[in-house]
């Protein structure tokens, strides 16, 4: 269920069931929430007069993200995301 966190949409599977309350889905809850947050910013970007290039680039670090949160939760690990555990720390709707 927490690498359902990280595959956009799909967050809303984890976070309407009862595994919500689980500390570990909890935990990618947080921050698949922060990274659809930032996926959503960067396409909006995109759509802006000579921002296609930017939104395209952000987008993709963002994908990247991702890819890295849904390999640590394959993994078992609970370990922050780099370049937003600031972000997730201060915004954790998830408690």
């Amino acid at each position: 269920m927490a690498a359902l966190c990280y595959l956009n949409v799909l967050i809303l599977i984890p976070a309407c069931t009862k595994w919500r309350h689980d500390e570990f889905v909890k935990f990618h809850l947080n921050q698949g929430l922060v990274v659809l947050a930032l996926a959503t910013v960067c396409a909006c970007v995109g759509f802006l007069p000579h921002g296609s290039e930017l939104g395209l680039t952000l987008t993709l670090l963002v994908d990247v993200l991702s890819l890295v949160g849904l390999v640590q939760t394959l993994r078992g690990l609970k370990s922050p995301l780099p370049g937003i555990w600031r972000i997730t720390r201060a915004f954790h709707p998830f408690n």
